[in-house]
């Protein structure tokens, strides 16, 4: 390092940001529909999952394969269930402390002026939420895609243990 401090840099920033906050909150948007989306995916598949299992149980006790199947089935529909609830509580516990941190909704359709004043919130601090709240988008993403990634391995696991059924003469 040079001794004027020339090779010390504590932070860059190429200048100001080109998104406005209109584009960071229709990004976090567009990731938490996304994020429904792949939750409703999931839901179904583990809907399928769940009946079919049900019923071939209730037809009769399967054969020893297919009951050695059956924990490892059910734990991949726990996991793709828990990526699921995880995202929604994710997404929930941001949107309130968002909420109780600015006292403005939490809505694209209404202004983030807070209702109990006629003082908009400082850019910063908007820019702040914005990010926070873009962030949480991204990680519900990520939850709510590996809950898809998982029901769709469960649904695989599912169609093992149907055929370990029928094999096994159930």
């Amino acid at each position: 390092m040079s001794e004027d401090g020339e090779g010390l840099v504590t932070s860059f920033r190429p200048g100001p940001d080109r998104e406005t906050p209109e584009d960071i909150l229709g990004h976090a948007c567009t990731l938490v529909r996304l994020c429904g989306r792949d939750s409703a995916i999931a839901a179904v598949f583990l809907a399928l999952v769940l009946a079919g299992t049900v019923s071939r149980l209730a037809a009769g006790v399967p054969g020893l394969a297919a009951l050695a199947l059956l924990p490892v089935l059910a734990t991949a529909f726990v996991i793709s269930a828990s990526y699921a609830v995880r995202s929604r509580r994710t997404l929930v516990s941001v949107l309130a402390e968002v909420r109780g941190r600015t006292g403005s909704p939490v809505d694209p359709g209404v202004p983030w002026t807070p209702f109990g004043s006629a003082v908009a919130l400082d850019d910063r601090v908007r820019d702040g939420e914005l990010r926070r709240l873009l962030s949480a988008a991204h990680r519900c993403g990520e939850l709510s895609w590996q809950a898809v990634a998982w029901a769709a391995a469960t649904s695989v696991l599912f169609l093992f243990w149907t055929l370990a059924a029928a094999m096994a003469g159930g």
